[in-house]
């Protein structure tokens, strides 16, 4: 049996990065943004169904949506499966503690969000103008929301987890990925940390032709692209949200009040 743990990181974080060095170890496979998450739920929305409730045979259903996952992953050799995907949220917990384990470990990558916007707008190719709108978007219905109020569920419910900042990650990288190991309780492994492969899992690449930018490449040497923020984004912007907490963030969705 597969053990299977959570990667509830920020997008722009370093998740593809993480994965490409935890991935050396042929023990464990962090995957790509994964649809894990949609598996479980679309299996469980079968609950509804009339076909279901004529003849509720709960017992099979559950046996199938909790085996769904390991039958996902049967092709990987790996023991441990690191699942990405925006895990926190309430339904989705409910559903890791129901059909998985009932004791699930996250790993959390943060960034400043306004570090996250404009690398965003630097990969997308906005103008300013463009940017404003978009990081209004994203910091309330986007996919960075979505991820800050899965974090923040993590943080309320008091879940075990392990919080890495990006900066660290990318300055500090093996003592990270030592402090992974030990969370996850796993016997550690020598990593390279240069000549980095992109992040292909049985012979599958991350195609991003079919998004607006290259966002999964894996660079040969871990390091932070340091740029000026107002190269990307007006100075109004950056004030707007240079502060904004994945707390405030997460609050707000959870309240569907506006920031």
């Amino acid at each position: 049996m597969k053990h299977i743990y959570f990667l509830c990181g920020l997008p722009r974080c370093g998740n593809t990065l993480l994965a490409s060095i935890l991935n050396q170890n042929s023990n464990i496979t962090v995957t790509a943004h994964s649809i894990g998450a949609e598996i479980l739920y679309n299996l469980e929305k079968i609950k509804q169904i009339e076909i279901f409730n004529n003849f509720p045979n709960h017992q099979s259903l559950d046996n199938l949506i909790s085996k769904s996952l390991y039958i996902y992953y049967k092709d990987h050799n790996s023991k441990y499966i690191i699942d990405r995907g925006p895990w926190g949220t309430p339904k989705n917990i409910e559903l890791i503690k129901k059909y998985v384990t009932p004791n699930p470990k996250f790993i959390i990558l943060e960034r400043p969000l306004v570090e996250i916007l404009a690398s965003f707008v630097k990969v997308k190719g906005l103008n300013k103008k463009q940017a404003k709108d978009f990081c209004k978007h994203e910091i309330t219905q986007g996919i960075t929301a979505g991820y800050c109020y899965a974090i923040y569920n993590i943080f309320q419910n008091k879940n075990n987890f392990i919080k890495i900042q990006y900066d660290d990650l990318i300055k500090n990288t093996e003592r990270n990925i030592e402090k992974i190991y030990k969370f996850l309780d796993i016997s550690t492994y020598n990593h390279r940390y240069t000549n980095l492969d992109q992040l292909s899992i049985n012979n599958t690449l991350y195609d991003d032709d079919v998004l607006d930018g290259t966002y999964h490449l894996v660079k040969n040497k871990i390091e932070k692209n340091n740029y000026d923020l107002t190269d990307y984004l007006a100075k109004e912007t950056i004030e707007k949200y240079k502060n904004l907490s994945i707390e405030k963030v997460g609050k707000s969705i959870l309240n569907n009040k506006d920031l």
